[in-house]
């Protein structure tokens, strides 16, 4: 996949802070049809180079964002594996900016949205606050909320939150590994909670080793909670959602919240074209997983634009 990759072209834009950016696209000839892809945490823009491979064979054209403080788009702290950022509205401004800087200007006829897990909530704020040209969203694992296991969300959500108040009144640097994380590390495939299929966890550790820049480890308290914020906020505004929508939910993930994503999907407009996949033995990472489990992302993707079109 890595020539398919070197053809990409590859550039940076500078936020409204001055934080440099970094993105990619390819073009394919007609122009008829791009997906955008707003990735989750911890990625870099060349992880998705399979999936983008199936899209620019289907005649898409491909762009793609890494977000602040991971990829190879600047770090927001001195340790640069620390998962920072200072408010999560942030990433929406970006996500706009690449949107209209970036994208928009290459006149496709119809744009589709395609995000996972952090990057959905990204997207999903960007489409809440922004005009658009976003024809249907496919948000795959979404960020929706945390899984907490058998501790309520809610009391653990108000528990950090109210903790994070706390270490501002006495000047607590939001800027530390949250309890729990650290730097990056490699874990070995047996002890992951992302995938079930060996290979592209494989794969993806190598890319890390290509691209050490990219490497980026745990997140820190100011991450946790604004998260917590934004999670909220795409809870309290899905009744207002207004583009179709193919939900993914990963059936064991072990990372977010299943019962956040019903959730958010059961307050969708009664007449929005809307489709929610359970994938079968998925864990977190859709795209990722072996190919009997990701084909059935595949089958509903398919499905869903299927029913776009007609």
């Amino acid at each position: 996949m890595l020539p398919l990759w070197l053809s990409f072209e590859h550039g940076h834009l500078y936020s409204s802070d001055q934080t440099r950016l970094s993105y990619s696209y390819y073009l394919t000839g007609n122009k008829a049809q791009a997906v955008v892809i707003s990735t989750g945490r911890m990625e870099m823009a060349v992880k998705y180079i399979e999936l983008m491979q199936e899209f620019i064979a289907a005649g898409y054209s491909v762009f793609i964002l890494d977000h602040r403080g991971q990829g190879l788009s600047a770090r927001l702290h001195t340790d640069p594996h620390l998962g920072y950022v200072a408010d999560f509205q942030d990433y929406v401004t970006d996500f706009k900016q690449f949107v209209t800087q970036i994208v928009e200007p290459f006149g496709h006829q119809q744009h589709l949205l395609l995000a996972h897990s952090m990057g959905a909530a990204i997207s999903c704020r960007y489409l809440q606050q922004y005009p658009h040209p976003f024809a249907a969203a496919i948000f795959c694992s979404p960020m929706f909320g945390i899984r907490t296991g058998k501790i309520p969300s809610r009391f653990t959500s108000q528990l950090v939150a109210g903790y994070g108040w706390l270490r501002t009144k006495l000047k607590r640097s939001a800027k530390q590994y949250f309890p729990g994380q650290s730097h990056y590390l490699e874990k070995p495939f047996a002890d992951n909670r992302i995938t079930h299929s060996h290979a592209r966890y494989q794969w993806i550790g190598q890319l890390y080793q290509r691209y050490p820049a990219a490497q980026l480890g745990g997140v820190s308290w100011g991450w946790l909670t604004q998260a917590i914020i934004t999670m909220a906020l795409i809870q309290q505004q899905a009744a207002a959602f207004n583009i179709p929508v193919l939900l993914l939910q990963a059936a064991d993930d072990l990372i977010v919240s299943n019962s956040a994503q019903n959730s958010w999907f059961s307050h969708l407009p009664a007449t929005l074209y809307k489709q929610q996949t359970t994938v079968a033995g998925a864990h977190h990472e859709i795209w990722l997983e072996q190919d009997a489990i990701r084909q059935q992302a595949v089958t509903a993707v398919n499905t869903f634009l299927a029913g776009l079109t007609s």
